[in-house]
């Protein structure tokens, strides 16, 4: 395990069997959007000069519309400069016995799931998830309403479901054998019920014939 993977602690015996990360051009929406907004910033700074000389605006109009500009602009970088953190800060974690996901830039927020529990895994692909081989991976455990974890945005994301269920599989395994050494405590209670009925009739015939020895 890698200093950058310290926030992880594993119980006796789990092993981590595979490491991910969202894909990095997730935030290609957000840079796109963000280069949008500092062209029509730059474009409207530019006009500054001239409505200077018409006097629309004057000396103080110019400096206003340069600072509207800068501000668009930073405040563009910024959201690009978040995503990409988020992303950096995004972790996955599979092991032989839970599934991990770490988010947080300034604090962590670490969300598992064991691999015991897990009953269903979903993969989604949009139109360009089809085309670079992208996609998320949701998993739903017995009882729930939806997905309980969702790994997003990875690269080759059947192989990580591949590794999950091989996981999922070798914990039913696991789980199997630990059944067939354990007595099944359904048949216990049956013998025991089936003995007290078995002394309550024995009860029942020993009144029986002690009733008819005075008799006779």
């Amino acid at each position: 395990m890698t200093a950058e993977h310290d926030w992880l602690s594993l119980d006796p015996g789990e092993d981590v069997v595979w490491i991910g990360q969202p894909r990095v051009w997730r935030i290609v929406g957000t840079a796109a959007g963000a280069f949008v907004l500092v062209a029509i910033a730059v474009a409207g700074a530019a006009l500054a000069p001239r409505l200077d000389a018409v006097g629309a605006g004057g000396e103080y109009g110019v400096v206003a519309v340069w600072a509207v500009a800068g501000i668009v602009a930073l405040s563009a970088l910024w959201n690009v400069a978040v995503a990409y953190l988020r992303v950096q800060h995004t972790d996955y974690v599979l092991t032989n016995r839970r599934i991990y996901r770490k988010t947080g830039i300034l604090s962590e927020t670490v969300t598992s799931v064991g691999v015991d529990r897990v009953q269903n895994t979903t993969l989604r692909k949009d139109v360009t998830g089809n085309l670079f081989d992208y996609g998320t991976v949701s998993i739903s455990t017995a009882g729930s309403g939806g997905a309980d974890l969702s790994i997003s945005d990875l690269d080759d994301p059947e192989s990580f479901r591949d590794r999950l269920q091989e996981q999922v599989r070798a914990a039913g395994e696991r789980d199997g054998d630990g059944d067939d050494e354990r007595p099944d405590p359904a048949v216990g209670a049956l013998d025991e019920e089936a003995m007290t009925a078995v002394l309550a009739e024995a009860r029942r015939l020993r009144a029986v014939a002690e009733r008819m020895e005075e008799r006779v």
